[in-house]
C-alpha cells in the first residue's frame, strides 16, 4: 500500500524553487497524464505528496474545489519534515530569506524544530532529533 497526499499550488515553479533550494529536497516532475501540465513530486519511501497547479485542479474538478481559492490554501494543513540535521536548511532559510514562525531547541528533549510556510501556505514542520551515543 502506498499514500499521496495532493495538494494545490499556485505556481509549481515556486513550489520546486523552496523545496530544492530552502530545504534541500529532490521535488521531481512529472507529468500529468490528464493535461501537458506537469505535477512535482516529492517521494518518501511509499509516500508522495504531489503538488499540481490550482488552476489545473479547479479546472477538472470544479464542484469539488469551488471554494479553494477563498481561504488560504495551506490552511489546516502540516506537513512534518525529519532531518538528521537541520543546520543546512536553516543556514538555506536565513540565505533567502525565508520567514520562520516558529523555533524551538529544546536541550531537554533533544529535539529542535523550525516552523515555516511554502509558498502556498502549507504550515512544514521540520524536525532534528538529536541522538546522542549509546541511545
Amino acid at each position: 500500500m502506498s499514500l499521496n497526499l495532493t495538494l494545490a499550488a499556485a505556481d509549481l515553479e515556486k513550489t520546486a524553487i523552496f523545496y530544492r533550494k530552502i530545504l534541500l529536497l529532490s521535488p521531481e516532475q512529472v507529468p500529468n497524464s490528464r493535461t501537458e501540465n506537469n505535477s512535482l513530486v516529492l517521494f518518501f519511501g511509499v509516500m508522495r505528496v504531489v503538488f499540481q497547479n490550482l488552476q489545473v485542479m479547479e479546472g477538472r474538478h470544479p464542484a469539488l474545489l469551488q471554494n479553494l481559492t477563498r481561504s488560504p490554501l495551506g490552511v489546516g494543513m502540516q506537513l512534518e519534515l525529519s532531518y538528521n540535521s537541520l543546520d543546512d536548511v536553516d543556514r538555506m532559510i536565513k540565505y533567502y530569506h525565508w520567514p520562520i514562525v516558529y523555533e524551538l531547541d529544546d536541550q531537554e528533549h533533544r529535539r529542535r524544530e523550525l516552523w515555516l510556510h511554502d509558498p502556498d501556505g502549507y504550515l512544514l514542520v521540520l524536525n532534528e532529533e538529536k541522538i546522542t551515543p549509546g541511545q
